[in-house]
This record gives C-alpha cells, sequence and structure tokens, in this order.
C-alpha cells in the first residue's frame, strides 16, 4: 500500500513537471493531442448532424406514406359505401 502511495506521488510530481515545462517536444505533443481531441469533436458533430438530417428525412417519409395510406384507405371506403336515397 504504502510503495502505491509513493509510485502516486511519484507519477503526480512528474505530471506537474510536464506540466510546467516549457520543452518544444511537450509542446508539439500537446498542440497534436489538441488538435487531434478538436478533429474527433468536429467529426463526432459532422456525423451526429447526418444522423439528424436522415433520421428527419426518414420521419418525413414516413409521414407521407401514411399520408397517402389514409387518402387512399379514405377513397376505397367512399367508392364502397352505399348511395343513400
Amino acid at each position: 500500500m504504502q510503495l502505491e502511495a509513493a509510485h502516486a506521488v511519484e507519477i503526480t510530481k512528474l505530471v506537474e513537471y510536464v506540466d510546467r515545462k516549457e520543452d518544444p517536444l511537450i509542446q508539439v505533443v500537446r498542440i497534436h493531442q489538441y488538435n487531434t481531441d478538436s478533429a474527433v469533436l468536429e467529426t463526432a458533430k459532422c456525423l451526429k448532424t447526418d444522423v439528424q438530417r436522415e433520421t428527419r428525412k426518414m420521419k418525413e417519409s414516413i409521414a407521407e406514406k401514411k399520408k397517402k395510406k389514409k387518402k387512399e384507405r379514405e377513397k376505397d371506403e367512399g367508392a364502397k359505401a352505399p348511395e343513400k336515397k
């Protein structure tokens, strides 16, 4: 348990050192990480937009088909209804 705590302290110190360090390599890694994260987020946004657009199209298509079926049913029912005299 003490060994794990010591490792945690050392890792924390190392992370803090790297975070403060102005080393060019570390800066490049940070920039790359930021750009990668941004690219992933942008891709996710695009995918979400595409899914929403396609879902909307699908819903509109279903609604259109339901309207057509309803009109056909009403037309058929009107034709089947006996004429009143």
